[in-house]
């Protein structure tokens, strides 16, 4: 049996502070070890999944190994990392495993991992980290240039028309609220955002793939619901009611392809192209 040692970092369910805190276990891991009372909370096993505070100590035990990161293209240069929904992509207060802290450990001091963009901690997909700074500032200018496309697939509420569309809108964030707004037209403050999709099963439930022309905070999730097809699984944009009433596992949004233009800088990646299915 494996141990884990958690530190509970919010109040909150005893399994969202797990999942919080041991990303890569299986959910399915979590669960047997609540039905199987192998977990100690504060020195007390139980099997209910119960509200926990900032403080409180669990242990868990289980067979199940974590799973790896799955690593879809490395170099000396840089590395391409499928991130699982449920991971950050960079350190933050709660302390729990990012895919910045993982890249720093697995290098062994080697080199200073630098995290070229980003996702949301519940948007899976191809993130990419560089290993020196030329590498970074290639990347970075590539993705300003456009030379470097980014391509989503996610499923949606409703059938979107027309089945492929190309809209402008207007995005302002809240820091606040820890979310965004859009409109179709300038707000003060407000930054323009350009997002690309086409149907590519439509339905009650349809999937898209999005292309981003511009990069902002939580853009294909309040574009899309702005545009009336909210991203399933998304309780901030979307229909908390409706998600519910399909049991979305998680939210439905995955980065799903990269393709290089010309790179300068990093010759190797030009024209190269990846791609991964995803899970949903």
């Amino acid at each position: 049996m494996k141990r884990h040692s958690v530190s509970v970092t919010e109040t909150g369910t005893l399994f969202s502070a797990l999942r919080r805190a041991l990303p890569l276990l299986p959910e399915f891991a979590l669960r047997e070890a609540l039905k199987k009372r192998d977990i100690l909370l504060n020195g007390q096993r139980l099997s209910a999944n119960v509200q926990v505070k900032q403080g409180d100590q669990v242990v868990l035990y289980t067979p199940y190994d974590e799973m790896e990161m799955p690593i879809v293209y490395e170099d000396g240069r840089c590395l391409i990392v499928n991130k699982p929904a449920g991971i950050n992509s960079d350190d933050n207060a709660r302390g729990a495993l990012s895919l910045i802290s993982w890249a720093a450990d697995r290098s062994h001091g080697q080199y200073v991992p630098q995290l070229c963009h980003r996702l949301d901690n519940r948007t899976s997909g191809l993130v990419i980290i560089a290993k020196d700074q030329e590498a970074f500032d290639s990347i970075k200018e590539a993705i300003v240039s456009r030379e470097l496309i980014k391509v989503y697939e996610c499923l949606v509420a409703g059938n979107p028309k027309p089945p492929e569309h190309t809209d402008t809108a207007w995005l302002l964030k809240d820091a606040i609220m820890a979310r965004v707004h859009v409109s179709k037209t300038f707000h003060e403050g407000a930054k323009k955002i350009v997002t690309q999709y086409r149907v590519l099963q439509a339905g009650a439930v349809s999937r898209l793939e999005v292309t981003l022309h511009t990069g902002r905070t939580h853009q294909i999730r309040a574009h899309l619901a702005y545009l009336g097809y909210p991203v399933l699984g998304d309780d901030v944009y979307g229909n908390r009611e409706a998600n519910r009433a399909v049991k979305m596992p998680g939210l439905m949004l995955c980065a799903a392809r990269l393709a290089f233009k010309n790179l300068d800088g990093l010759p190797g990646l030009s024209g190269k192209q990846f791609s991964i299915d995803p899970t949903f």
